[in-house]
């Protein structure tokens, strides 16, 4: 597996594709050997971080020609100012096979019409959810203001029959019961949700609302989106290994885990790619399998479970316990039947969850924040309010205060 990476990497560093000044410095090892030639040796490779990102042009960041360049996108800015990336036709070629492996499997046609739910700036991510329905020969509709009238008013006006968007954005689909029974009696069949997290829970709860079948894609500006996706069985997100390296390592030693364990994602990208990614340390909690899958389809799958800056850390008196992430809250607050808006404060000690009143189920506060409690080792109260008392919108962070 890593003999096959380091042997694309050393062939796309003989092409140039390394030799600005951002990378240069990368690949030369201290004791002179080549970093290349064992995976051992490619491990003493530094990471490359956002913050180096950040501080280096768009120029220092490819070698891509001019003629070469097919558009200048950027990072969403969740966790800072907005970054520029060269993306070249060679990144949109690769993203097309990434599409028709994921697409292909789980039933998109040209038959489709899909919409994109999502604002369309500079940001590379809805530019991605376009080409998605481009790539396989389906036409799309924009909706850059997804409110629930605007979104309503899309998939009534046009028969849209496949949504691309975030899980927060189609949820707001499920708090208006006035509109529940003219969003299930639209045509959309498929929901392809990106960005963010999609529990077991919310994917029921979308399913039951729109009369769609839900599907969760991972992407990431850096690379495009989907660059995992899942299948028709739903057990992971498949990604295409001879395009991406993913290393899973323990947050702490910096050593690989094994198959299926959880640690921090470290991407590789194994192409003639606009930015090169370098080992670059996402922050990112993830775990690999490479057993193979029902559907038949020959590629390991990650499981995403969230980024570190959005987690619950650990109390002083607990540095044992693991992060806790907003997933493993909404999967919690979902089984109980809390399946509104919700959002978790830490006040000296202990979280309060508050979430909304969601006539869909009925909530069980009181044995919620009893299994939140044993799972975040600290106090937990689960408040019911009232919907819409939130303000909760797409990309809210769930937790606050969530590193003591």
């Amino acid at each position: 597996m890593h003999e096959a990476a380091l042997e694309r990497l050393a062939g796309l560093r003989e092409a140039g594709l390394f030799s600005g000044r951002f990378y240069a410095e990368r690949l030369i090892s201290a004791d002179g050997s080549d970093p290349l030639t064992s995976y051992e040796r490619f491990r003493r490779t530094p990471f490359m971080t956002k913050d180096q990102i950040r501080h280096a042009s768009v120029e220092e960041r490819t070698a891509t020609a001019p003629e070469d360049v097919y558009g200048v996108f950027s990072s969403s800015g969740t966790t800072g100012r907005r970054t520029m990336y060269v993306y070249s036709r060679n990144d949109k070629n690769v993203h097309e096979r990434f599409v028709r492996t994921f697409l292909t499997e789980i039933g998109v046609t040209a038959r489709d019409l899909g919409a994109v739910m999502a604002p369309i700036g500079t940001g590379v991510m809805a530019h991605t959810m376009m080409w998605e329905f481009t790539t396989m020969g389906a036409g799309y509709v924009n909706c850059p203001e997804p409110s629930p009238e605007n979104m309503l008013e899309t998939v009534e006006d046009v028969p849209v029959s496949v949504v691309a968007t975030r899980p927060d954005v189609v949820s707001a689909a499920c708090y208006r019961p006035e509109l529940r029974e003219r969003f299930a009696a639209s045509g959309v069949r498929l929901l392809l949700l990106g960005g963010g997290f999609l529990t077991e829970g919310r994917r029921a709860l979308l399913e039951r609302v729109w009369g769609a079948r839900c599907y969760s894609l991972f992407g990431m500006s850096e690379v495009f989106g989907p660059m995992a996706a899942e299948c028709q069985r739903r057990d992971g997100l498949h990604y295409l290994d001879d395009y991406l390296l993913i290393e899973v390592l323990d947050p702490l030693s910096h050593e690989p885990v094994g198959d299926g364990e959880v640690g921090v994602a470290v991407y590789t990208t194994l192409w003639d790619k606009g930015f090169p990614l370098l080992r670059y340390w996402t922050d990112d909690y993830v775990s690999v399998t490479h057993e193979p899958c029902d559907c038949g389809l020959d590629l390991p799958r990650m499981r995403f479970f969230g980024r570190r800056a959005d987690g619950l850390f650990p109390s002083p008196r607990h540095r044992d316990q693991p992060i806790v992430f907003p997933k493993q809250i909404e999967e919690t607050l979902f089984s109980h039947g809390l399946v509104g808006e919700y959002l978790c404060d830490l006040y000296s000690g202990s979280l309060v969850v508050r979430s909304e009143r969601c006539d869909l189920a009925e909530a069980d506060p009181r044995a919620a924040g009893a299994e939140l409690s044993e799972l975040c080792a600290l106090p937990v109260s689960v408040k019911l309010v009232d919907p819409g008392t939130l303000g909760v919108c797409a990309g809210s962070r769930r937790i606050r205060n969530g590193g003591w």
